[in-house]
């Protein structure tokens, strides 16, 4: 344990720079896995998955109405005091079969019955109207859903007309989570020495993890000796696609973990140009990933909410997914330092019709109050100065409609 000089290495991405970067440096092995369409919701496919059946099997009418032959229309309006039921014309619900011999649909809103006797109040415009053909709804080995495409739920119900009872999709990621530090206690501890620190950042983890359609394995909680850390890491690198280590990535005394990485890996990203949680990192141990996020909460939050999400992401094949924006009216005055992006909580509310937004600094509430005001971000350009009054754009953590109103 000693002084540790602060030295900065290699780049410092931004936080979009480093979701690119992720992206591009890491290599999956997926798994794969077959499950029945109850298991099947928000999974992602993992092939190209074809219809088994087609549908209808028979023409069958689109709308309620009757089945009639077109060619009795061919002169015109007929006289239809005379037709009888199952001779001239049939009644042919949604869905159901049209028999074999009626070509037509009219619409049961365009039919009347006056004394029993059938009157049409509108011809059909064409043969075959108002009927789905065999096949016309699912084609023979039609793909249904396509790979790498989330199965929804009323792709569930394609599927299921389709034939469909199982299908092959990519099993969820599983990450492992290595807290290190000689001064955490588990969250479960109901008594500790005041010197300890409470390790809570595996639960948020779990929750997020949740979130994202991963699967969480949290290790006990390593102390600051490489040995151990070195230890934890091989044994993670042999049981999981995804390895975050929380602590040891910054520049403490016993902050051991990147000079381990280093050594014993590849560190691609040492830290990042964006605050909070600067000090996150990028690793390769053992050929699997390992997302370094800082221990405060807040930083870690950070790097969970951006970075964990964009590797999952990868992970499932999907592109990055869209974060809801507004634009704002800024109520305060900031600059971004000169050294990194500045990604500020805010709290955004409505007011006189128009969006405005308040700095939260995590430093200067308690973690509660940051928790339950901000629910959005302003990412700020290092050096970039944020005027009160000033228009920008902020981006939204909740629905839009539950921004409050003052």
């Amino acid at each position: 344990m000693g002084y540790r000089e602060y030295v900065e290495k290699g780049p410092m991405p931004s936080r979009d720079d480093m979701k690119n970067f992720l992206r591009s440096k890491i290599s999956f092995s997926r798994r794969y896995e077959m499950v029945d369409l109850y298991q099947a919701a928000g999974k992602v496919a993992a092939e190209d998955i074809k219809a088994k059946t087609v549908l209808p099997k028979q023409p069958v009418s689109k709308m309620d109405g009757i089945g009639v032959r077109f060619a009795d229309f061919a002169g015109g309006m007929p006289d239809t005091t005379a037709w009888m039921e199952g001779r001239e014309y049939v009644f042919a619900n949604t869905g159901c079969v049209v028999p074999a011999g009626y070509d037509t649909v009219i619409l049961i809103e365009d039919v009347r019955f006056q004394d029993g006797q059938l009157q049409i109040l509108q011809k059909p415009a064409k043969k075959g109207q108002l009927i789905d053909l065999v096949g016309s709804l699912i084609g023979e080995n039609e793909v249904l859903v396509h790979k790498n495409e989330v199965i929804t739920p009323p792709l569930l119900g394609l599927l299921a007309s389709g034939g469909v009872k199982a299908v092959k999709v990519i099993a969820r990621p599983k990450i492992i989570f290595l807290p290190t530090g000689d001064e955490l206690v588990s969250w479960r501890s109901d008594d500790y020495p005041a010197d300890k620190n409470v390790e809570s950042n595996s639960m948020m983890l779990h929750g997020f993890a949740e979130m994202y359609q991963a699967d969480l394995v949290i290790y006990p909680i390593v102390p600051d000796d490489k040995k151990a850390i070195k230890e934890a890491l091989i044994k993670a690198s042999e049981e999981t696609d995804i390895i975050l280590i929380n602590a040891g990535s910054s520049k403490g005394t016993k902050d051991f973990t990147l000079d381990l990485l280093e050594t014993e890996g590849e560190v691609l990203v040492y830290e990042l140009g964006c605050r909070p949680g600067k000090h996150s990192s990028f690793s390769v141990f053992n050929d699997k990933p390992v997302l370094g996020i800082a221990g405060p909460p807040n930083g870690a939050e950070l790097a969970m909410r951006f970075y964990l999400k964009s590797i999952v992401e990868e992970y499932y094949n999907q592109t990055e997914s869209v974060t809801d924006t507004v634009n704002i009216t800024a109520d305060f005055d900031f600059t971004a330092p000169d050294n990194a992006d500045f990604c500020l909580q805010v709290h955004i509310f409505e007011r006189a019709g128009e969006y405005h937004a308040l700095y939260i600094n995590p430093k200067a509430v308690t973690r509660s109050t940051l928790l339950h005001e901000y629910n959005g971000f302003i990412y700020l350009p290092k050096g970039r100065r944020l005027i009160k009054g000033q228009k920008f754009t902020a981006e939204l953590i909740v629905n839009r409609k539950d921004i409050p109103s003052e």
